[in-house]
Order: structure tokens, then C-alpha cells, then sequence
């Protein structure tokens, strides 16, 4: 069989695979009840697919092409199904292909045997009934007409696709909550939703063909992203380097726009594009850029470097210093903490309509309850970026030894599957990356434990062997306002939050060591009366001895929050090490004016910073 596929072909194709998911991104969304029923891997995917329609350019090589589709594929992926998506773009570059502007359909099959491949080796536990699932079928059925002698390019990827659907409807059998809500894996429609915009383009007339490639962004002109670090060669006078893409229709920032970006920090430069702006400056305050940005139009994507951190850990960090610890941005601690000792923060991301915000540093709390107070608007959470996570790297790889990682528990979150994944490419380096099976205060209080052993100098493995001991007996303790928030992002059932709106009860939470997922394990009809029935098992905690730490975190105010820590205090003997505000990730699954107590069962000094 010699078919053959032109790279100009091959860029249509994957423009419109592109745009069909994004026209479907609210079918995608309703179908999403795997691995939580969050609405919003449609929302994942078409931000992802967004991103990729706006700066692939059509070039003169397949090869090119291919590395600049698994580059805007890392930068714009987020969720479970845009990471494995992403990787599998990824995967294509792995195969050499034997001519540059034609794929042979041989070459063809090898590259997304690859693709699969490397999607398949992103995710730490592939279940069937998914994605990958049908990522496969759809491999194995291209590979199966390679030996049907004369069958040409067309006809071949519509069979293949025909094939892909048959494994997609068979997702609903595969998973119990597939089956149990009628409906397939929302992840395996999208690919199958991609293919089917490619096979589209791919039988299309000339006209069908033009029509579908019009309104593609003019990416001579559009905003690049740099993924370069700043030579930070001297103390920063301001914090953060921060870069930003905005989707907007104007053609750049008003003269008051650019007066208030002038009073926000410095080294201010603006790209243009169709439809786009980029945003280069220098700033203290990120969150209130942010809020500016979002005024202008659709946040698509944000990188922002800690300069101070950079110099610092460049330039003054201890000799006998030679671990780095990083955390994910539900470690909700202290910021003076976190700077002091030099914890590199990845961020999760923060999903609000149309922007793509970075938890804890160009979104806060307080801005989150502004969004939550309209029901109207569509906010969720996403892992890292692929893209972030593996520039982390790369900067921290040259300054030290050896990396620790502890991560958000991964029932909770894919991301310990995103940062596993790119640390699993470091080869040459000492990477460890930690599944807390925690999240917020407890995993604050597993990060402290490992700060202070770094700087007590001890060794890498006696770190990760003591992180492993101490997350089993380690857990946290929340008084909700309501379940409003849990239920918002798929973690409780709706009816479970009308019997406590009901009664008016303020349920208390706790990690199921067993699944690692949130379960109501009591409720109260008071916040105090809720305070008390925590201080009563923090102390039989302590009476049995598996409990020797604690740490608060709030979304109240800091004056009601010291005098819940005093209460603790008062009525347990025990202080808590720290008292901090809830993060913006942690904040959308919680709910306001609710308290929560981290407890390991590990002596933990007294925060120094």
C-alpha cells in the first residue's frame, strides 16, 4: 500500500479535528462523570484545542509541524484528557518519518502507535472504558488495514474511525459509572470527536476544505510564547516575571489600560496578533494584572516566574543545601514560609468561563468568592500545566542535587500524574515525586516536615522514607459552612447537600483513608458546635497517640480564624503551627466562613520565617 499524506493536508486535518472539539465542547462537558463529575473536560479540551488553532502554523515539513503541535498541545492542555490528549501529540514526534513532506501510511501508523504509546505511559493507573481505550482500538485498526492491499488514504481513515466509534460506545460497558448514567467516557468522545473533524477535512471538496480552514489565526503575527527563565543576575525590584495570552477582538490596550499596567510594575511589552494579545511585565501584584486581563477578554494562558525565588536559589542558597522541594499550590501555607525556605510552587489551574488562571499567585481567594456569588459563572480546577511543570525542572535540575516533590493526592487530583510524568523524562537526576493522598492543611504540615529536615541536613532517602510514614497518619478535619462547594465540584451528591441545607447542618469532613476522596463523617447544627466535636477527636487522637502536630486553615476572616486557633488551643493543649487562609483551588470545593485542622502524627518545630 503506498498512500500517501501531504504535510498541508495533514495541518488541515489537524485544524479541524481541532475545531470540531471545540464546537462541541458543551456536549463533551455534559458527558463528563469519569474519574469526577466536574462538567469540564469539554472545557479542558477546548481550551487546549484553542490554543493549538491559534499558533499552529502550517509549515514545510512534517516533522516541524509534529514538534509545534506537541508544543502547543503541553502549553494548552489541562485535566486528565488534555494531558493524555497532549502526550499523545507528543508521541508523534517519536517516529522518524522517512520523508519530510509526505507520510507514507505506514509511517503514519507508526507515529500514532507512538502517540499512543506515550499517552498510555502519562497516566500512573490506565483504566479501560477511556480515552486510552479507544486510542488503542483506533491504533489496532489502522494496523490491521495496513495489510488490506490498495485501500487508499480516504477510505482507510474513515474505516479506522468507524472503528474508533464501535470502542467508544463500548466505553459505557467498561466503567461502572459509565453504565450506571447511560452515557460513554467523556475523554474517548473528544478523541473520537478530533478524528472525525479530521476524516472531515480529509474527504471534503476544495470548497468544504477553505471553509473550514478560514478564520485559522495568522500565526506570523500571533503572540508566542517564550518558556525561556530570565537571567535574574541581580535582586529583582519587583517579584514576578508574568506572561500572559488574552483571546480578545481589540487591537491592543487602551491608553488607561496601559496607565494602570504602567502603575503594576515594569518591563511592560505587548504583542499582537489576530485576536490576541500578549503580555510581558514585571509585578508585585499578578492577581490584580489578572484582574485587569480579564476585563479585556479570555485569559488563555499564564506563566509566571518567581524572580526572587530564582536569584535566591541561584545565588544564596545553603552549600549544604543541595535538595530542592517543590509543592503543588494545595499545600496551603504561610507565603513567608514558602519563600524563606526556598519551596518552588507549581500551581494548579483555576477555570473561570473562559480564563485560565494560576491558584495562588494570579488568583486569589478573595477573587474566587467574587465569582462564586454568580451562579452564572463556570469555574473549576485543572492540574498543571505539562508545559510549567517541566520548566520547573529544567531550572531546578542546575542548581541541585536532587528534587522532592510531594503532590496533591492523586484520587483527588491528576496532578501527581502530570508531574510524575515529566519527571519521569529527568533521567539523569534524583526526582521524587510523592502522592500525599492529602490535600490542604495535612499536606502544609508534610511539606514542613520536609523543609525542616532539609535543613537539618538530612539525607534525600531518609526524607522520602519519613514523608511516606508520616502521610499514613496524617488527615484532615473540616467544619463546613455547607457542602455547597464539594457538590459544586462533583465530590458529593446533590442529595446529600439538601438533607444538610435541610437541617441546617454544618457537616465535618475528613480524608477516607481508603480512597483517598472526601467523606462527611459527622455534622453539627453550630460552627462552635462543629469546633467542639473536632477538638474532641483531636484529643482522642492525642490520647492514643497519633496525633503530634496540627495546622489551621480557614476561609474566614484572619481575626476569626486566630480566635478558632485559640479555641484549639484551649481546649487540646496543642498550638496549631500555623493559621492560614485557604487557597483558590481549595476555596471552590470548600465553601466560605468554614475551618479546617491538618494533624500528623510527627513533631513538628515551630515555623521560623
Amino acid at each position: 500500500m503506498d498512500a500517501l499524506l501531504s504535510t498541508d493536508t495533514f495541518y488541515g486535518m489537524i485544524m479541524s479535528g481541532a475545531k470540531q472539539v471545540i464546537n462541541d465542547e458543551n456536549k463533551l462537558n455534559e458527558l463528563n462523570v469519569f474519574p469526577v463529575a466536574d462538567k469540564d473536560t469539554g472545557t479542558n479540551l477546548a481550551s487546549m484545542m484553542r490554543y493549538i488553532v491559534d499558533n499552529l502554523s502550517l509549515t514545510k515539513d512534517t516533522p516541524e509541524l509534529l514538534h509545534q503541535l506537541a508544543q502547543h498541545g503541553l502549553v494548552g492542555c489541562s485535566g486528565n484528557s488534555g494531558l493524555i490528549f497532549s502526550q499523545f501529540f507528543y508521541g508523534l514526534t517519536q517516529h522518524s518519518l522517512r520523508e519530510k513532506t509526505l507520510i507514507k501510511l505506514h509511517d503514519f501508523v507508526e507515529m500514532i502507535s507512538k502517540g499512543y504509546q506515550s499517552a498510555y505511559a502519562s497516566v500512573s493507573n490506565p483504566k479501560p472504558g477511556t480515552i486510552l481505550t479507544v486510542m488503542e482500538k483506533w491504533v489496532e485498526s489502522y494496523r490491521d488495514l495496513l495489510k488490506s492491499a490498495g485501500m487508499n488514504l480516504a477510505d482507510s481513515f474513515k474505516s479506522s474511525v468507524e472503528k474508533s466509534r464501535v470502542a467508544l460506545k463500548e466505553t459505557m460497558n467498561q466503567l461502572e459509572v459509565l453504565r450506571n448514567n447511560h452515557v460513554v467516557d467523556a475523554g474517548a468522545q473528544g478523541f473520537v470527536t478530533f478524528l472525525e473533524g479530521m476524516l472531515g477535512y480529509l474527504v471534503g471538496s476544495k470548497d468544504e476544505r477553505e471553509k473550514i480552514l478560514a478564520g485559522s489565526a495568522d500565526t506570523e503575527n500571533t503572540a508566542k510564547l517564550s518558556h525561556e527563565f530570565e537571567d535574574v543576575t541581580e535582586v529583582p525590584d519587583l517579584r514576578y516575571c508574568f506572561e500572559t495570552v488574552v483571546r480578545t477582538a481589540k487591537a491592543g490596550f487602551s491608553d488607561e489600560e496601559r496607565k494602570k499596567l504602567d502603575r503594576l510594575g515594569d518591563s511592560i511589552v505587548v504583542g499582537k496578533g489576530p485576536q490576541m494579545l500578549k503580555l510581558h511585565i514585571h509585578t508585585n501584584e499578578p492577581d490584580t494584572v489578572t484582574s485587569l486581563l480579564a476585563e479585556t477578554g479570555d485569559i488563555l494562558y499564564q506563566k509566571i516566574d518567581d524572580m526572587m525565588l530564582q536569584y535566591n536559589i541561584a545565588h544564596n542558597h545553603s552549600a549544604g543545601n543541595k535538595i530542592a522541594l517543590v509543592v503543588d499550590t494545595m499545600a496551603d501555607l504561610p507565603l513567608e514560609f514558602i519563600q524563606s525556605n526556598n519551596i518552588y510552587r507549581i500551581p494548579l489551574q483555576v477555570k473561570v468561563n473562559n480564563h485560565s488562571f494560576l491558584d495562588q499567585i494570579s488568583i486569589n481567594y478573595h477573587q474566587i468568592l467574587d465569582y462564586l456569588n454568580n451562579n452564572d459563572n463556570k469555574i473549576g480546577t485543572a492540574a498543571p500545566s505539562a508545559a510549567i511543570v517541566s520548566r520547573a525542572l529544567h531550572f531546578l535540575e542546575q542548581f541541585y542535587d536532587s528534587i522532592i516533590i510531594i503532590t496533591v493526592g492523586s484520587s483527588l487530583s491528576s496532578t501527581y500524574d502530570v508531574i510524575a510524568n515529566q519527571a519521569a523524562k529527568f533521567k539523569h537526576k534524583k526526582i521524587s515525586v510523592i502522592d500525599s493522598k492529602l490535600n490542604s492543611a495535612p499536606l502544609s504540615l508534610l511539606v514542613t516536615l520536609a523543609a525542616q529536615m532539609i535543613k537539618d541536613g538530612s539525607s534525600h532517602d531518609a526524607i522520602v522514607k519519613s514523608l511516606d510514614e508520616a502521610k499514613a497518619n496524617a488527615n484532615i478535619l473540616i467544619v463546613l459552612n455547607s457542602l455547597k462547594g464539594l457538590i459544586r465540584s462533583g465530590r458529593l451528591s446533590k442529595s446529600m447537600g439538601m438533607l444538610a441545607g435541610l437541617f441546617r447542618l454544618k457537616p465535618i469532613i475528613q480524608i477516607d483513608v481508603n480512597t483517598g476522596k472526601p467523606k462527611v463523617i459527622g455534622a453539627s447544627f453550630s460552627k462552635r458546635g462543629g469546633w467542639k466535636k473536632i477538638c474532641k477527636k483531636l484529643n482522642e487522637l492525642k490520647n492514643k497517640e497519633q496525633l503530634k502536630s496540627i495546622a489551621v486553615v480557614h476561609s474566614d476572616s484572619d481575626e476569626r480564624a486566630k480566635f478558632f486557633g485559640k479555641y484549639i488551643n484551649r481546649k487540646t493543649n496543642m498550638t496549631p503551627l500555623f493559621i492560614t487562609e485557604v487557597s483558590s483551588v481549595s476555596g471552590i470545593h470548600t465553601d466560605k466562613d468554614s475551618y479546617a485542622i491538618g494533624y500528623i502524627n510527627e513533631p513538628i518545630r515551630q515555623l521560623e520565617y
